[in-house]
């Protein structure tokens, strides 16, 4: 009995002791001012950063298999020395010049209305159609052999809902009306077996080629509904390896596809879609790859001839599609597939039954791809990415100059700093601390003592609740981290020290249970009524806040929001906002009362970084898509490698030698790196800044909160890694800050040089074994910058 009374005892002192801890938090979250007591200073040692001081040396793996890793397609591949030369391609039979300036020649065959495009420049041919010859090697069936001898191919719906994929030789098409237009051709197909008519153009113009399917022209006078139009998809196609060179497909940072005999076998081809896919319509099931700069290409022979094709009209429902010798054919052929209608699951009962339905409207505008013929030095992907910002530019979509960060010399770090989180309590969740305004001070005084004076600072969870209360969250600041007597201290210190120090924020994710917004009224709803909902926190963390549920806010209601807090922002004195999400994730909304298709959402989402700029506030955004760029200070989370699929030969920084010199890009935080000495060459490499996520408090305080996945964020422990990574690419970036990447050469398996418009190229070694050159030497795991007016 007394056993059973001291366990009992024990029990309530032990219980007792967790609810006054509890209310003791609650006390501190509901306190009027500030409740904790700063420490006067870190407890960090400052480390003033030296390159030298670091050491990328690996263990060494084996010689041989460290080389297969090189010649993975997480890299690029080398070209070889001597290449085979490009086969000559001559003007068909039957095809009739049809259009003429001074950088081009189109011709079209007036049976099949196929076309060829000649670089008068280099006065190589272009065709949609492949030779006869590799018609005959092929031994293609005869739908086959329609279909790339077609203008188009198409996918259409038929009575009973289901899919068909065919093309305009299949379907006995036939042409209606042939009509001159400026420098180029009008046809309108009938498809008498659809009874569906559409109407196509072919011109050139001063920069391109340009092929477009006109929306309103798309006549269906029988039960068929047309699904999707690729126009010309096999333009540069290519059967193995009888030309050489490679498909470029806009898949993460950029890849290729390069021609070869001896390829696999492949079920899929590579699919991105454009902007992600339109969770309005399909949810968030059956997601594809996310492509956010709507771009792809054809090289035939490297630095001889490449073709690259900006998706321009219709991008918004579109997408990228690549099929690599092996997939139903042995032909290599890039295109985009324009979505005119979706299909989608209509739930009938509350055991979700249902049927298979597709959207009855056409989706919205004209279909419109312009291709730019690339030769000699231009003609790869380095030429290729040049020339796409060039496009961007002169389009308007990118900035000519650098704007946002203005410091001059070192290279910006960027650093994040997690305030507060929500967490457990016995009556009410209440807020984790994990660092105050206080100590977010403090750390940015560390890393300035440590001579980084460059620094983009960022704030997490500054708002009432912590990171996962009500969002998108209202500008007011958390007691707990000092309210705003404290932010206002840390904002004058940080313009006294020129540090851009901004707020993070989210206009597309909404959590329930948030006083400004009503889930019923504010929230997406999908082609079938229903709300988008979906449980916000990971699974990996806490079966505890498994109840928090989030919807994908209305596009209005988002720019309402954004321009309200603007102006609070700005009042506050507030100069840096950057938006998680709403830069990328693009969807319609199909509320009854007023629906927003992803056109009209990605003018609002413009609309609400032109309101930013009025408050004179600067947006960083979290990989924009390319109608965001205009209106980006800096690029958060730049892709520094592909995904990888089997088909895929190499990995490409196509993304960022097309942003370089033109705007500040920043890698994903690098505590989260597998490998941080090898990512940190590929952060060099890509010209890519560091960034940090961290908290004054151990990471270990987060366990029972929805960011329990955060598993190593504590200053004190990563200050020294952040000091001496962020001196090594301090070391080799400054000297390119605001240079062009103009050329890239693959010296060897693992070895890169990357050159600028400064004169400057920096030369990274991946390898475990140094590299020498004439009087370059680059050692092992480490890089060597060269040329130019370096000081």
């Amino acid at each position: 009995m007394k056993k059973w009374k001291l366990v009992f005892l024990a029990a309530i002192l032990i219980v007792s002791g967790g609810l006054i801890a509890s209310l003791y938090d609650a006390a501190q979250s509901d306190a009027s001012g500030v409740t904790d007591s700063a420490p006067a200073e870190l407890a960090v040692e400052p480390i003033v950063p030296d390159a030298s001081d670091i050491s990328l040396e690996p263990a060494r793996p084996d010689r041989q298999d460290e080389l297969s890793f090189f010649r993975s397609n997480e890299y690029t591949k080398p070209e070889t020395a001597n290449q085979a030369e490009v086969p000559a391609v001559e003007i068909g039979a039957g095809f009739e010049r049809i259009g003429q300036n001074d950088r081009m020649a189109l011709y079209m065959n007036m049976e099949t209305f196929a076309i060829q495009v000649q670089d008068r420049t280099s006065g190589y041919i272009w065709s949609s159609v492949p030779s006869e010859s590799d018609f005959q090697a092929e031994e293609l069936n005869e739908d086959w052999k329609n279909a790339m001898q077609s203008p188009f191919l198409v996918d259409y719906f038929g009575e009973d809902a289901f899919r068909t994929s065919s093309n305009y030789m299949s379907l006995q098409g036939k042409a209606a009306s042939v009509n001159a237009i400026d420098n180029g051709l009008e046809v309108t197909y009938e498809l008498p077996d659809l009874q569906v008519t559409m109407t196509m153009q072919v011109a050139l113009e001063e920069d391109g080629l340009v092929v477009k399917l006109l929306n309103d022209s798309i006549q269906e006078n029988g039960p068929s509904r047309i699904a999707s139009v690729q126009l010309y998809p096999f333009l540069g196609a290519v059967r193995d390896a009888a030309v050489p060179g490679y498909l470029f497909i806009p898949d993460g940072s950029g890849a290729l596809i390069r021609f070869t005999n001896n390829h696999t076998s492949f079920d899929e081809p590579y699919v991105g879609q454009i902007y992600y896919n339109d969770i309005g319509i399909g949810g968030f099931e059956g997601a594809y790859n996310k492509v956010g700069y709507p771009v792809f290409g054809v090289v035939h022979g490297v630095k001889k001839n490449a073709l690259m094709g900006v998706v321009e009209d219709g991008k918004m429902n579109a997408e990228i599609v690549a099929y690599p010798s092996g997939v139903n054919t042995n032909f290599n052929w890039v295109s985009t597939r324009f979505n005119i209608r979706t299909s989608y699951y209509q739930p009938t009962s509350k055991t979700m039954g249902g049927i298979n339905m597709y959207t009855k409207t056409k989706l919205e505008g004209d279909k419109q791809i312009r291709y730019r013929l690339l030769s000699g030095e231009q003609a790869d992907y380095v030429g290729m990415a040049q020339d796409y910002r060039s496009y961007l530019q002169s389009h308007d979509m990118l900035p000519k100059e650098k704007n946002g960060n203005t410091h001059s010399g070192e290279i910006p770090l960027r650093i994040d700093m997690l305030g507060s989180e929500m967490t457990t309590g016995i009556f009410k969740r209440g807020v984790m601390k994990m660092t105050s305004f206080n100590e977010a001070e403090l750390i940015l005084q560390d890393l300035k003592k440590s001579g980084i004076d460059n620094i983009r600072a960022g704030l997490q969870g500054w708002s009432k609740g912590g990171a996962t209360a009500a969002q998108p969250a209202a500008p007011n600041f958390e007691k707990v981290l000092g309210g705003s007597k404290g932010m206002k201290s840390l904002l004058e210190y940080a313009k006294n020290e020129n540090i851009d120090l901004y707020l993070n924020t989210d206009y597309t994710n909404m959590l329930g249970g948030s006083p400004r917004v009503e889930p019923r009224v504010d929230s997406v709803r999908m082609i079938t009524n229903r709300l988008i909902e979906y449980k916000y926190v990971s699974r990996y963390v806490s079966d505890l806040f498994r109840d928090i549920k989030a919807y994908m806010l209305s596009p209005d209601k988002a720019l309402s929001l954004a321009t309200e807090d603007f102006r609070t922002f700005n009042k506050e004195g507030i100069q840096s906002v950057a938006i998680n999400g709403t830069g990328y994730l693009l969807y319609s909304d199909y509320n009854k009362k007023k629906t927003i298709n992803r056109t009209q959402a990605a003018d609002i989402y413009g609309n609400l970084s032109e309101e930013a700029a009025k408050q004179s506030i600067g947006l960083s955004w979290y990989q924009p898509n390319d109608y965001m760029l205009k209106h980006t200070a800096a690029y958060f989370d730049m892709p520094l490698n592909s995904s990888q699929f089997m088909y895929a030969t190499d990995t490409v920084p196509f993304l960022p030698m097309v942003l370089h010199g033109v705007m500040d890009y920043y890698a994903e935080y690098g505590n989260n790196n597998a490998d941080p000495e090898l990512d940190l060459l590929r952060m060099i490499e890509y010209g890519a800044y560091p960034s940090y996520l961290v908290t004054k408090e151990p990471s270990w305080k987060l366990q029972n909160t929805p960011s329990g996945y955060l598993y190593t964020t504590e200053y004190k422990d990563w200050a020294p890694q952040i000091k001496k990574q962020y001196a090594k690419a301090n070391e080799a970036l400054k000297q390119v800050k605001d240079a062009v990447m103009t050329g890239r050469t693959i010296m060897n398996f693992g070895i890169i040089k990357v050159s600028y418009d400064n004169g400057v190229d920096i030369w990274v070694n991946y390898t475990s074994e140094n590299y020498s050159q004439g009087s370059i030497s680059v050692k092992a795991r480490d890089v060597t910058v060269t040329g130019g007016n370096r000081s």
